[in-house]
């Protein structure tokens, strides 16, 4: 990631007292996993964000889930949505594309590790 990039998610709140990010409680379905996305290039590798709800967002948008800024990346570039204990990832027709190991892709089912490549960012899809 280049200098100037940025990310946030709304899934996240700021501890008021260290100013850290950290995760929003997450209720776990009957089996107990859940699905994240890791940042893994870049000043923000090893930033884990949890996937929750039936769809994420990803964007440059601030009114996606999580925001990725950076000028490859589309105002809606993607969604993950969960169905039946399964996850998809879909690219919403962006400029630059959605991919799933430097394979392009219009929607995908998720298998845990997949690497995500969204602009200039790589997330690793992780369903624990």
């Amino acid at each position: 990631m280049a200098k100037g990039d940025d990310v946030s998610a709304r899934n996240s709140t700021r501890n008021p007292v260290s100013g850290n990010r950290k995760s929003s409680k997450r209720k776990k379905s009957s089996e107990g996993k859940k699905a994240a996305v890791e940042i893994v290039n870049g000043c923000f590798s090893g930033l884990v964000i949890d996937i929750t709800g039936k769809t994420t967002t990803f964007g440059s948008d601030i009114d996606c889930d999580i925001c990725l800024d950076h000028s490859f990346v589309s105002s809606e570039h993607a969604v993950i949505t969960g169905e039946s204990g399964s996850y998809y990832l879909e690219d919403l027709n962006s400029r630059h594309g959605t991919s799933i190991g430097g394979r392009e892709i219009h929607k995908v089912k998720l298998n845990s590790g997949d690497l995500i490549g969204i602009g200039n960012f790589q997330l690793k899809f992780k369903y624990m």
